[in-house]
């Protein structure tokens, strides 16, 4: 368990303040460039000061202003991956394990070099100095490092966002296997949602240094509590609506000329202005006559731009407001899909998501 507590430090356009409690094997810490994310990470690790804190590790404080207590990073047992990953270029990848090595390890057992060759798959790299590596290697490498202090808590600060999405793809099974193997709890920032979604299991969100939303990540992703919050998660409908009723657990808002049906969601008393918000991925399109489905939203619309984005193609939509989709590149052709074409588009009502204005 990590308690964050009354965590304060000025940054130049807002103070970090930040209070969680995380309990994840991998917590996700989500949000945009400028939140305040990487600083977090340095005042756990000890590399920064804050102006106020309690920084607590399992049983053990490591930092506590009121209390004047400041464990140096060296004897933490918390190990960290860097954006630039701070590999040593004129050192063998051997030696930068080494090194690792050496940190100071407290109580916890260690964890063998061996081990840690075989399950990141370097074993064939140790010789290598580190500017013969690609960057996927170099990644694995710098989290072996990280891992061969026999860390109580891995921090990662973006170790992916310099590689193409084909190369992160293949590196996050990696550091799926270090979380299974190992048991090393691991605080993991980014601000890619397919990272999260495939590495975490609970995310906070900050916001301009401020802890925004916190919980399990598809929890998060699918029920953004504010406006600010689903921006930050790249929801791409966002659209301006009102109450009309609310019964037998189902709610129905109207969005411009369009009627949408969402699944009671709990909004406070009287609310009548909200903001429906629906991911692009939860809307399926028909080509022709409409199909019967479960879904209870069936909105006809005109299709406005279809964008490529690797294997996927986002379809903007006039629905009666704007809507986005998001279908396969094989879907795209087999509907044989252009612009000013009619379509369905079928949203789920669980798939609407309301947040009151």
């Amino acid at each position: 368990m990590l308690l964050l507590k009354n965590i304060s430090l000025p940054l130049a356009s807002f103070a970090l303040e930040v209070n969680a409690e995380i309990h994840g094997r991998i917590t996700a810490v989500f949000g945009p460039s400028g939140a305040g994310k990487t600083t977090l990470l340095d005042l756990i690790s000890g590399l920064r000061r804050p102006k106020s804190a309690l920084i607590q590790l399992d049983d053990r404080i490591l930092t506590d202003t009121s209390r004047r207590i400041f464990v140096p990073a060296r004897l933490r047992g918390i190990g960290y991956v860097p954006q630039d990953l701070a590999l040593f270029p004129h050192l063998s990848v051997r030696q930068n394990l080494l090194y690792g090595q050496k940190m100071d390890r407290g109580a916890r057992p260690a964890i063998t070099f061996e081990r840690v060759l075989e399950v990141l798959e370097i074993g064939s790299l140790v010789a290598r100095h580190v500017s013969d590596l690609s960057g996927g290697e170099k990644q694995r490498v710098a989290v072996a490092r990280a891992l061969l202090s026999s860390p109580h808590l891995l921090l990662m600060d973006e170790p992916l966002a310099n590689l193409d999405l084909p190369l992160r793809k293949r590196i996050i099974p990696y550091l799926l296997r270090v979380r299974d193997e190992f048991q090393t709890p691991m605080l993991y920032v980014t601000h890619d949602r397919f990272e999260a979604l495939a590495l975490a299991d609970e995310m906070i969100v900050l916001v301009a240094g401020k802890v925004a939303q916190a919980g399990a990540v598809h929890d998060l992703f699918s029920r953004p509590v504010s406006l600010d919050v689903a921006g930050v998660l790249a929801v791409e409908t966002m659209v301006r609506a009102s109450v009309i009723k609310t019964e037998h657990g189902l709610t129905t808002v109207e969005a411009g000329p369009v009627y949408l049906t969402a699944v009671d969601q709990d909004l406070p008393p009287n609310t009548r202005e909200v903001y429906a918000c629906i991911r692009a991925e939860n809307v399926i399109l028909f080509k022709g006559p409409d199909t019967s489905t479960s879904a209870r939203n069936h909105l006809p619309g005109t299709i406005r731009s279809l964008e490529p984005d690797g294997p996927l193609v986002r379809v903007e939509l006039d629905c009666g407001f704007p809507l986005r989709a998001l279908l396969t590149r094989r879907s795209c052709e087999d509907m044989d899909l252009k612009p000013a074409d009619s379509v369905t588009a079928q949203v789920k009502a669980q798939h609407v998501h309301l947040i009151g204005r």
